[in-house]
């Protein structure tokens, strides 16, 4: 049986606290009301490089579907909550292959740009094929509407998120968490 440790736990805690206000308090509204960018998403690939897959998909899911929830999109949090996890989960299952192998740099640059495109693909699919069974808004023009905001949302946050990471790992913070 594998236990959790009180220091894991206290850190996926607060990465989920992170990624909440990361994505809560960075919020710019979208084309598409309730729809939103915000900077979350280097919260959930740092904590994913940092501390695994499974940091990664709780900060990710939990976190994030949280601040939709917090920010009057309810309609989002579902979605959010299994996109979201699934970029930190892919996030920290390439990165933590790339701490065993020669081709780290690479390993780590392919986390966070592999990431941010599941997080686009996945709201890209969720904005046209599920949400107007809910909302007849969403479909097809909203998800094309949707897809440049989620570009550079994903695109900015995996440029941060590597850059982040890779400044924390030279000073020594992996040491520290693990």
């Amino acid at each position: 049986m594998n236990s959790v440790s009180t220091k894991k736990l206290v850190l996926n805690g607060l990465m989920i606290a992170i990624v909440f206000l990361a994505t809560y308090f960075t919020r710019i509204p979208g084309p598409i009301y309730p729809g939103y960018i915000n900077f979350g998403d280097i919260v959930i690939m740092v904590a994913a490089i940092l501390l695994g897959r499974g940091t990664g998909l709780a900060s990710g899911a939990i976190g994030s579907a949280i601040a939709d929830i917090a920010a009057g999109g309810m309609i989002f949090a579902p979605i959010t909550f299994v996109v979201k996890g699934l970029e930190g989960y892919i996030a920290g299952v390439i990165a933590d292959s790339a701490e065993k192998n020669a081709h780290g740099e690479a390993r780590r640059l392919a986390a966070v740009v592999i990431s941010a495109a599941v997080m686009v693909a996945g709201y890209f699919i969720a904005e046209w094929l599920l949400l107007p069974f809910v909302d007849k808004t969403f479909g097809y023009t909203a998800a094309i509407a949707e897809l440049v905001p989620n570009l550079v949302q994903g695109g900015v946050s995996a440029v941060a998120a590597y850059v982040l990471v890779s400044l924390l790992d030279r000073v020594g913070v992996r040491k520290v968490l693990n």
